[in-house]
Formats: structure tokens, C-alpha cells, sequence
């Protein structure tokens, strides 16, 4: 349930020699206000960073030009989770107020105040919309090419739609129960995609019609909260209930999870996710203090750890037009970037992107390190595995610590084995090297098949793995509710 939940935290500090020849690729810039809490972040078509300050009831705005804040007074106190900039320049904000107070970037509770907030920064004018559904919790919100401006709510169980020209407020149903409508994005013919963080669901909503289509990710994605979607088509989401982003072809109905690192057996809790215009996957780790993305076409990911830590509670992330990636840092009163544009002088490549492994025997995979300048030092190997129960795998690395002096190019033997209680199905292995603030992986689709069994020429799609957190009562198997919404006045 997003950024709410009591979570422990353990020091995940590793000792890694390799990181003096790197380039810094983080910058974090503290806000001006103390204990402003950022929360939600946009950037504009100029490349201006305008944030919310959900514990003092302001809006923010960083020039990266000149390394300036400027602030504007937000009447009223309340959670501010959602900001993006309309085709007039306007910031448009969402904020709820349970009960009259407001506990920063977490007061999930009933009975509150939600709307819809507009700032016009050349005059420093803010101006409402009303909500009139109760509890609504407003959450995220988006322009679309009309210049609406539609919202989720998430205890409202709604997702709302205000027209600028008319001036009219609507909301539409989601479900019948509580499912927590959380980030929300639309594809390329128009239609709007939002996740159901309380339920492992996305919805396809059509907003020329009000039909809405419903997926179910099962036990595969226990809370979607970060979408987006490719230029094919494909859902991305970032799971805050696990280690992984996760790709879902609508068409085929099947899901890909992608991993993180694991923080000695703690989940990295994935919260924010956005795809750039070379089609890579960007996400925030809540836990795991880092931005990643995720490359498609190489099948490969990198992580990049935020400097402030352990945990400086990273949850959403945004585009700048020159590529950068903006993210805030709620609990260190700070903003960052990613400076896209600085490459990481290190490649990891496996020699096998698909396994059949059969429980309670070995397998080898060969793993080939190579650096395109002189980093120095060693690099530390290591491995992620597809469900919440990281021992259903071992795997250890020959040489575990390679020399990454000089152009190196180095030859790891990987050795794999399986826990015999691990059920059959289709499961993602991370293979990765860290190298000081910077991990690198390579992705490998691995089938689990019984002991007895005839290896399968089925191609692998994606794994099915029941993980012990899931919500009860949700099967392993991907179902679709179609339902005509009617909206609401």
C-alpha cells in the first residue's frame, strides 16, 4: 500500500574497492524549507523541476540552470501525492486533508477533504476544484490532448476527469470494492491505463466511452502503483509489494518480472516508473534507495544508489526534455537527478538468456565482465531471484570478485542450483556486479521443470511463481472483467 506500510530496514553497506574512475551520475540539492517532505515531481517543457512540499503545504521550483528554489503557498493543509503541468503552464496538484490534518506523505485515512489544485506561477494564484466524493484521497493526475485533467482516487475508488473549458467535475466507479487507483498514464491511441495498488490489477479506461477493461496480475505483482506504457503496446508497472518492475503484454496476457537487487533478503520496494525516449524503464526504489532503468532491448539493467541513505525515501520520478531523471527524497528534504547522458563504463553479458533447471541439481551459466576504461580495483558479483523467497536459489561466482583494472575482460563462471521445494514454472535470475555506487545486471529467464520431466520446446513467457505475500484469495492465473462504467455527477 504504497508508502505507508512500516517497513525494516537493514544496512545494506557492502564493501566494493571499484568506484574512483566513475562519473558521478547523482546530484541532490536540499530544499529550502525544512522538513518540507517532497513528494510529487513533473518537469516542464523548459526543464524547470516543480515539486510538492506535502508537510508545509507549498509548491516548489528548481531552475537547474542556476541551482535556484523558488516556493509558492499552497492555501490549506493535505497530502499532496500528484503534480503535472497542463499544455498552458499551469502546475496542477491533487491534495487531501483526512480529518484536518495532515501527516506528511502517508495520512491514509477516511472521511477527508479531496481536490484538485491549480497554480498560475507568473502570478502565484492558486485556485481549487472540489471533489465531491468523500475520502476520496485524490492521488496522481495527468493532462490529456484536450487538456482535461484526470485524476485517481485512491479510497475514493474512482477515477475523475475535470474538463477545463466546461468546468465540470466527473468520476467514474473503478470497482465495488477497495482497490486503490494509484498512478495513472495513457497509450498512444488515447486510452488511460491506472494501476489497483490494493489489488494487483490495472484498468484500461476508454474516455470516449467510459468501458473500462480489467486485468489481473494474480500472484504475480502484489501492488502496482508506477505505470507506463511502450511504444508496442506493453504495461509497465513497478511493483511496491516486491524486487521488480514488470512488463504484461496486453494481447498475449502474460508478464515478465525484471529484478532488482535484494537488500540481504529485504524487498527494494519499486514505486515510480516512466519510460524515456530510447525506451528504457526507469523506476525509484523506496527501500532500496536507488534509481534504476531497465533496457529492453539489451535485457539489461543498472541501478544507480542515491547518496543520501540508507533509506532517503525515494518514491516518485520524472522526465526532463533533455533526459535526465528528477526524483524526490521525502524523508531527506531533498530533490535529485540522474544525469542520463554519463555512461557506465561497465557490460555484463551471460552466455545463455534461457535455462531449464529441474530442483535439487546444478547448472552453469559463463558470465563475461569487461569495462571500456580504467575503473581500478575489484567489482563484487551477485544475484537476484524471482520470487519473495530469494532461497529457493543459490548461485556462487568463480571469480567473486573481479579485477576491474585496465580494459578489463573477464570470464565468471556462475554456478546455479535450485532448492528441491521450488514448484514449476517460469522464474527471472539476476546475474549483477556492483561497483561503488553502480550495479549492473544481465537478465536470464530460467523454467523450473520436475526432476522427471521431458525438457519443454515451449518458449519461456513469463514465470508463475506464487509469492508468500500475496493477497488472499487471488489466483496465479491472469483473468479480464469488462464492465461499462457510468459516471457519477
Amino acid at each position: 500500500m504504497l508508502a505507508v506500510l512500516p517497513i525494516a530496514i537493514r544496512d545494506s553497506t557492502r564493501a566494493v574497492t571499484a568506484s574512483g574512475d566513475l562519473p558521478r551520475y547523482i546530484d541532490e540539492f536540499t530544499v529550502p524549507t525544512p522538513n518540507a517532505a517532497p513528494l510529487a515531481i513533473t518537469v516542464d517543457k523548459h526543464g524547470d523541476v516543480w515539486f510538492t512540499e506535502s508537510n508545509v503545504s507549498k509548491v516548489g521550483r528548481f531552475d537547474p540552470s542556476t541551482n535556484s528554489f523558488s516556493e509558492y503557498s499552497v492555501p490549506g493543509v493535505g497530502d499532496v501525492w500528484g503534480i503535472t503541468i497542463d499544455q498552458n503552464g499551469y502546475v496542477w496538484f491533487t491534495q487531501y486533508s483526512g480529518r484536518g490534518s495532515v501527516n506528511p506523505g502517508g495520512s491514509i485515512m477516511a472521511g477527508g477533504h479531496g481536490r484538485l489544485g491549480r497554480l498560475d506561477a507568473a502570478t502565484g494564484n492558486v485556485s481549487f476544484v472540489d471533489i465531491s466524493t468523500v475520502g476520496s484521497f485524490p492521488i496522481r493526475l495527468i493532462a490529456d490532448r484536450e487538456n482535461r485533467i484526470w485524476f485517481t482516487e485512491l479510497l475514493g475508488n474512482r477515477t475523475g476527469v475535470y474538463d477545463q473549458t466546461t468546468e465540470k467535475l466527473t468520476e467514474y466507479e473503478v470497482s465495488k470494492g477497495l482497490s486503490g487507483p494509484a498512478d495513472l498514464a495513457f497509450d498512444q491511441d488515447g486510452m488511460l491505463w491506472f494501476t489497483e495498488s490494493f489489488e494487483g490489477k490495472v484498468v484500461r479506461f476508454n474516455p470516449q466511452t467510459g468501458e473500462s477493461t480489467e486485468f489481473s496480475f494474480g500472484s504475480q505483482v502484489f501492488s502496482p502503483v508506477g505505470i507506463s506504457i511502450d511504444n508496442q503496446g506493453h504495461v509497465w508497472v513497478a511493483d511496491h509489494g516486491g524486487n521488480w518492475i514488470a512488463e504484461f503484454n496486453p494481447q498475449t496476457q502474460t508478464i515478465i518480472r525484471y529484478l532488482t537487487h535484494m537488500i540481504q533478503g529485504d524487498l527494494t520496494i519499486p514505486n515510480g516508473l516512466l519510460i524515456d525516449d530510447e525506451g528504457r524503464v526507469w523506476f525509484s526504489e523506496h527501500v532500496g534507495n536507488a534509481i534504476g532503468y531497465f533496457d529492453p532491448r539489451s535485457q539489461s539493467m543498472i541501478e544507480f544508489s542515491i547518496p543520501t541513505g540508507p533509506i532517503s525515501t525515494v518514491l516518485w520520478i520524472a522526465l526532463a526534455p533533455n533526459g535526465d531523471v528528477w526524483f524526490t527524497e521525502w524523508s531527506s528534504n531533498k530533490i535529485g537527478v540522474v544525469h542520463a547522458d554519463r555512461s557506465v563504463p561497465i557490460s555484463l553479458q551471460s552466455s545463455q538468456k534461457q535455462l531449464q533447471l529441474e530442483p535439487g541439481k546444478e547448472a552453469s551459466v559463463s558470465i563475461d565482465v569487461k569495462t571500456s576504461r580504467d575503473i581500478g580495483g575489484n567489482g563484487v558479483l551477485e544475484y537476484s531471484w524471482g520470487t519473495y523467497n530469494p532461497r529457493e536459489v543459490s548461485v556462487s561466482f568463480s571469480p567473486h570478485n573481479p579485477s576491474l583494472a585496465g580494459l578489463a575482460d573477464v570470464a565468471v563462471q556462475a554456478e546455479l542450483k535450485v532448492s528441491e521445494s521450488t514448484k514449476s514454472g517460469n522464474y527471472t535470475l539476476g546475474l549483477g556486479i556492483e561497483v561503488g555506487a553502480v550495479r549492473v545486471w544481465t537478465m536470464v529467464q530460467a523454467q523450473v521443470v520436475p526432476a522427471t520431466s521431458t525438457p519443454s520446446s515451449q518458449p519461456l513467457l513469463a514465470f508463475v511463481a506464487i509469492p508468500i505475500l500475496a493477497l488472499a484469495g487471488l489466483g496465479g492465473l491472469l483473468f479480464v472483467r469488462r464492465a461499462r462504467r457510468k459516471p457519477s455527477a
